[in-house]
This record gives structure tokens, sequence and C-alpha cells, in this order.
């Protein structure tokens, strides 16, 4: 191809008569000036063999004239372009086609895009490999609708099923930018808009608008949780306000008929708008990598599959030459964004996973926080009831044996009062051990759970208010907390049997299983039982405490015939032999 730039509005035949000399000459059928304030002409040489087409595959020309060339001679043969109804088209697609007579001696395009980016893919093909070529190009283009569809689909019912709006702003994005994708194929003024010329020229830079104002939203939303503010708020909604207003000016102004300074102005700012907001983007990335890597990733693989095909789009136009070049400024677009909406979709679904994990870890810790707390309070219970447990034994237990000593040998001559005061003191002591041993037995640190167990129940047998007896085949040691646990809840069960049951035999049986991680505790009475479900002691709401706190369960069956409780502590891991 040779081609010239208008600088004086040329007519087609001092165009002519200037190719002639022309020696500006492009090889592989890529134009790509870039910005240009105006016009172009090319200069094909047409094919000696009959039955080729001319395409010229930029279906966003403004407006484009095709002149055959007889005895150097132009005659307009084919007129059309954006500024045009679709309908001058020669061929129903996007492209411009135009079958190329048998007898003449050159085609001679005029392409006018003053005032904007100018690209112009021209190639010759015949009619068979035309058809062959708008048959898999109609394949691609139903793919790509087809899986886009797809992806809003899922994710207006993810949207329905989990009530997060990011699947909202994920469906405007991929919507935005399919819409941006059929804008600049052409099927939108082919399709939807095919009677309004400037419309073509608005659309691509309102989706792409769009979509930068959405992928914002988006990426703020998509590395912070639901309940949290999106990330960098502020300035994120600085950029999208001046998106939007970029966006109102290419809908409601008229950037065609502007001033050529007015239009590279405005293509300008909305470039730098469009760039600042990739940049973005990447610092969203950039900055959740380090705390959430395995989303992050999904993000950067998602923009970088996009970005590659757009760097592909730039590196076509500098003519590197090759097939791939026609290839990639075809399809690379929606090939990047469909690559971009597939594996941020999947990214979505990451993020659920990611987001579950940490409300998980941030409940435990929650939760292990909270056990260390009761812990904390359990020990501290249980140190303040060992302090008085010795100190009711030690010294308050001590004073009474001494005052009855004392007592007993003043009135060694009153043989009656030494008798009742003997008596008296004896039952006050007693009952101040069984406080004590109530408190905290003494030995239990030193001597484990099995023998303070025996020393209870012959402490209640030896009351004569009903029989009890013991199966205990315990045969490690477990932490203090534990084995006083377990001690407390046995103590307060037998209790409540004095105190409600009217049971003549009480039944303890406690044992291990499952490798020694197991424990469990089976406390049974004849008594006249009660209603587990309605029952709102403080006793039992103890018990439950207790239960609750060492990570055990409670059963509880009970009728007019007696009541069982079944209660099993697990998690005992590694206890120490026994003493």
């Amino acid at each position: 191809m040779k081609v010239l730039e208008d600088k004086g509005k040329l007519t087609p035949d001092q165009a002519a008569l200037q190719f002639q000399n022309s020696k500006r000459i492009v090889e592989n059928g890529f134009f790509n000036p870039g910005f240009s304030a105006n016009k172009w002409w090319i200069f094909v040489e047409t094919p000696a063999a009959p039955g080729y087409f001319l395409q010229v595959a930029n279906p966003h020309i403004n407006e484009i004239r095709i002149y055959t060339l007889k005895n150097n001679q132009p005659v307009l043969a084919f007129e059309s372009g954006d500024y045009f109804p679709f309908k001058k088209r020669f061929l129903d697609d996007p492209d411009y086609w135009f079958p190329i007579p048998f007898n003449t001696e050159g085609l001679m395009i005029e392409i006018d895009k003053s005032g904007e980016s100018v690209e112009v893919p021209v190639r010759m093909i015949t009619q068979k490999e035309m058809i062959g070529y708008l048959s898999n190009q109609k394949l691609v283009y139903g793919i790509f609708l087809g899986w886009m569809i797809f992806l809003a689909l899922l994710n207006i019912f993810l949207w329905t099923s989990l009530k997060d709006n990011i699947h909202v702003f994920y469906i405007l994005f991929i919507g935005s930018s399919a819409l941006w994708v059929i804008a600049n194929w052409g099927l939108g003024f082919q399709f939807i808009w095919p009677n309004a010329p400037q419309w073509a020229s608005k659309a691509r830079p309102v989706f792409s608008t769009t979509s930068f104002l959405l992928i914002l939203e988006l990426a703020s939303r998509y590395f912070t949780p639901d309940e949290k503010k999106p990330l960098y708020k502020g300035f994120t909604r600085v950029l999208q306000t001046l998106l939007i207003v970029l966006l109102l000016v290419f809908v409601f102004g008229n950037i065609t008929i502007a001033d050529q300074l007015i239009r590279l102005l405005t293509l300008s700012f909305a470039n730098i708008l469009w760039f600042i907001s990739m940049l973005t983007v990447i610092f969203f990335i950039a900055k959740s990598y380090k705390k959430m890597k395995s989303i992050a990733l999904f993000f950067l693989f998602a923009f970088l599959a996009q970005s590659v095909f757009g760097i592909l789009i730039i590196l076509s136009q500098y003519n590197l030459g090759g097939d791939w070049v026609f290839f990639i400024n075809r399809y690379g677009s929606g090939i990047g964004i469909l690559a971009n909406s597939t594996i941020l979709s999947f990214g979505l679904s990451q993020r659920y996973n990611y987001y579950k994990q940490e409300r998980e870890l941030a409940e435990q810790e929650l939760v292990n926080e909270r056990n260390q707390q009761a812990d904390r309070m359990i020990q501290a219970q249980e140190e303040e009831r060992s302090r008085l447990a010795r100190e009711l034994h030690d010294g308050l237990g001590g004073l009474l044996g001494s005052i009855r000593i004392g007592a007993f040998n003043k009135l060694k001559t009153d043989s009656a009062n030494q008798e009742w005061l003997d008596t008296q003191l004896s039952e006050a002591i007693e009952d101040l051990r069984n406080i004590a041993h109530d408190l905290m037995p003494v030995s239990l640190p030193e001597k484990g759970l099995v023998y303070i167990l025996e020393k209870t129940v012959a402490r209640w047998n030896a009351a004569n208010q009903f029989t009890t007896h013991l199966d205990c085949s315990i045969s490690k040691r477990y932490p203090l907390p534990i084995e006083a646990g377990l001690y407390r809840i046995v103590s307060e069960l037998i209790y409540n049997v004095k105190k409600h049951a009217q049971a003549t035999e009480v039944f303890i049986s406690i044992w291990e299983e499952k490798n020694q991680e197991f424990i469990t505790l089976l406390v049974e009475d004849n008594g006249i039982g009660f209603s587990s479900n309605t029952t709102t002691g403080i006793g039992l709401k103890n018990i439950r405490y207790r239960v609750a706190y060492l990570g055990g369960k409670i059963s509880i069956d009970s009728n007019s015939n007696g009541t069982s409780i079944v209660i099993e502590i697990s998690g005992l891991k590694n206890p120490s032999h026994a003493q």
C-alpha cells in the first residue's frame, strides 16, 4: 500500500496524481499513523485475478470512500462510515467490504478520522476465504457472548443466594466490558443502534469509562470483607467522580463535531483517568498481596490477562508483521476481557473461602480468648477456694480442736457439761472439715480424683441419708482444673439427690475410654425424678456450666423411677500417670 496524508483537502484527482510520486509504503497491510489531525489516502494495487474482496477491518472509521482507478482517473464506487447509517455498508457486517472490479488499475481509499487515532488494517481475500472468515467470526462472537451471559447468570444466582453486592458490581462490570467489546467489534452499530451514527462514535469511550468506573468499585470491595469499609474509599470516590464527569461529557457532548484541540484534550484527559484507574487497581493488588496472597493472585492474573492482550494490540500497531497482527487487532480485546472476567469469577469464589477462613479464625481466636478468660476466672476461684479451705482446716479447725482439748481438761469435774461440750465441738469441727473439703479437698493435688471421690462417698455414707456406690476405673492423672471440675460436678449431683430426689441409693461410675481421651461419668439414683426440660435450678445450671467449660456434653434421663445423668468429657490428651 501507498499512503498519503491529506493536509490541504485534496480532491480525488489530486490525490491520484500525488500517489504517482509517493514513496511512503506500508508492506504488511496494517497502517497506523496514530493520532492524526488530517485525512489519509491509501492506494492499493488490485490482484490480476477476479473474485477478490477488499476488507478494511476497522468498523470505526468516521468516513470511508473507495475509488476505482481507470486510466488513473478515480471514480467513487463506495461510501460509508460511522457518520452514515449502517445500511450504507456493502455487506451486513461491521467491517467495510468492497468487491474489487476485475478491470480496475487499483483502488484509492479515502480515510477520514481527523482528530482521532487512525488504524487501518487492509486485506484482499477471495470470496471463499471471505465466507470462511465471516463464518468463523460469527462463531467467535457467539462463544464470547454466550460465555459472558453464563458468567452474568452465575453471579446473579450467587448474588441472590449470598446477598453480597460485590456480585452486582461484577455483573455490571462484565456487562459494560461486553458492551465495549460489542461496540469495538461494530456489532452494536450493526444490531443495537444501526440508525444512530452519533452513538457509534460515543459507544466505545462511554463503555470504556463505565468499565473503569466499575473495576475500581469491584477492586475496592474485592479486597475488603463485607462488614468493613471498602479499601481506600475516599481516593476511590474522587477518581470515580472524575470518571462520572467524563462519562457525562461523552454521553451528552458531541466530540465528533468539536474543535480538534478540544477533542484532543478530552481524549487525553480520558486516557489519563483510565491510566490512573489501572494504577489504582495495581496498587490495590500490591497493597493486599502480603496479607491475602491467594485472592490477590486471582485479581492479578485477571488483570494481567487483559493487559497482555492490550499490550499485544498496541504492539500490533507498530508494524511488527505477521498474521498475528490482524488476529490480535481483531480479537485481542475480546479474548483479554473474556479471560479477565473468567479468572475474576473464580477469584470471587476463592474470596469467599478466604474470608470464611478469616472469620472462622477470628471466631476461634475469640473462643480461645473467652476460654482463657474462663480459665483465669476458674483458676482464681479454685485458688481462692483452696486458700479458704486451708484457712478453715488449718486455722479455725485447729483453733476449735485446741478449745475442745482445753475445755475437756477444765471440765473434768463436770462430766455432764464435759460430754455435752465435747459433742458440740466435735460436730462443729466435723462440719468445718466438711465445708473445707467441699471448698477444695486439701489432698486433691497430691492424691488425685479417685482418692477424693472415695473419701467423699465414705463421708456421704457416714451421714446415713442414702447409700452411695462408687465404681471408679481412672488410672491416669489429669490437670487439676479437670479433676477439680469433675469432683465439683459429682458433689453437686450428690447434693441434688439429697435435696430433691428422695432416693435411697446413688450409683456413681466414672471411667476412661478410647485411649484415655474421653472420661465418662454416670450418676444414677432411684428417686422420684424431675423434668430436665423445665428445671432451672442453680445446681443444674452450675453443672451444665462446668460441663461446658470442660468441653463436654451432658445427657439427662429422668422419670418417676429415678434419674440417670451421663456426662462425657472429651479431648483429654497426654495425661500423666497417677503417682
